[in-house]
């Protein structure tokens, strides 16, 4: 379907970045920004107000991606995943030698990680254990991930368009044929799903079963995307931040 005939998403808030950003990611009511200089993320608002500062301990070269969940924030370039506790803010290489697709928290301090160079998903243990969870034969070339409200997770695979679906012990349970070859993957409130493709100016919302198209202004070129409520953050080509309300 041409964007051109998605409805598109109302703006709700913008802002200009004092530093360019390499990814986003929903932390509670909040978002952190990872800024390009890999050596610090800072805290927006929702409404994209600047909230507080988090310096890192250990500069990170080109970094990639980050993540949260209740105990650490978890930050990644082309070939490490680090791992930050919140309460000592202590920056450690976690798992070496990995290009991580995507992120999804198993349980706090427990990750699954989508592991570009394997075609595999990786079960990243709280005291360091590794092990393949998925790999390439469930799934072909697993990307962007996320966890869902009822234990279960869903993986987009960018290489067959399709959205995967499967359960706490590693097993397939589902798919969905996807409009695009989507590497954006977030979840918000109620088991909202929302994916894009990095650079495209489009997005796709899934509830329930319904999948629904919004077009986002032509010039935006998203690089990485969240989720807060039914608020959809996007960073723009790095520089600005912007956010869109999904209607219900």
């Amino acid at each position: 379907m041409p964007v051109s005939s998605f409805p598109q998403l109302e703006q709700a808030a913008t802002a200009e970045l004092g530093s360019s950003a390499a990814a986003i990611c929903q932390d509670g009511e909040t978002l952190l920004v990872l800024e390009n200089s890999g050596t610090r993320v800072v805290r927006y608002t929702a409404a994209l107000e600047i909230v507080d500062t988090i310096p890192l301990t250990e500069r990170v070269t080109a970094p990639f991606g980050i993540a949260a969940d209740r105990f650490y924030i978890y930050i990644y370039d082309d070939h490490t995943l680090y791992r930050m506790s919140r309460d000592k803010l202590t920056m450690q290489a976690w798992l070496g030698d990995v290009r991580v697709a995507g992120l999804a928290g198993f349980e706090p301090g427990i990750m699954l990680v989508s592991d570009a160079d394997r075609n595999s998903i990786w079960y990243k243990g709280l005291f360091g254990e590794s092990r393949r969870f998925i790999g390439a034969a469930e799934i072909a070339r697993p990307g962007a991930m996320v966890a869902l409200q009822d234990g279960s997770f869903a993986v987009v695979s960018p290489a067959s368009r399709l959205l995967f679906f499967f359960n706490r012990s590693g097993v397939v349970t589902r798919s969905l044929s996807l409009p695009a070859a989507c590497d954006l993957l977030v979840v918000g409130e109620q088991g909202l799903l929302c994916m894009g493709v990095r650079g495209k100016p489009q997005v796709w919302v899934l509830e329930g079963n319904r999948m629904t198209g919004y077009s986002l202004p032509e010039s935006v070129s998203p690089l990485s995307i969240a989720l807060v409520g039914r608020s959809l953050a996007v960073l723009d080509a790095g520089t600005k931040l912007s956010v869109y309300r999904i209607a219900e």
